[in-house]
């Protein structure tokens, strides 16, 4: 808890921000200047390593933004320490669980 708190928490939320948006626009550049998409062009980029390592980055900043951000509503709204803990619980392991199955895809289909 104590590594997002603060301005540790501001500071991460902020860069992920800034670095998911910088995503979004060159996946939007990729997307209107490039050839029209089909399966062999999306699969060609996400099974390549570059592609598969940034995919990831992009999931773990995405889990890394939207757990601070939750974080937050959880501890400012949710009183009883009970139902708090539950909450940060059940976030996280979806966090974690969609972070997994994202390295478990593009492992399983870059062997293949």
């Amino acid at each position: 808890m104590r590594l997002f708190s603060g301005q540790r928490a501001w500071v991460a939320q902020r860069f992920t921000a800034v670095m998911l948006l910088a995503a979004v626009l060159a996946g939007l550049m990729w997307l209107l200047l490039g050839e029209p998409l089909d399966y062999t062009r999306w699969y060609a980029l996400l099974t390549t390593p570059v592609g598969a390592v940034l995919t990831v980055l992009i999931f773990v900043m995405l889990a890394v933004h939207g757990w601070v951000g939750a974080r937050d509503i959880v501890l400012d709204y949710v009183q009883p320490r009970g139902l708090r803990l539950a909450l940060l619980g059940a976030i996280l392991l979806v966090l974690a669980a969609t972070l997994i199955r994202v390295v478990l895809v593009l492992a399983t289909h870059g062997a293949t």
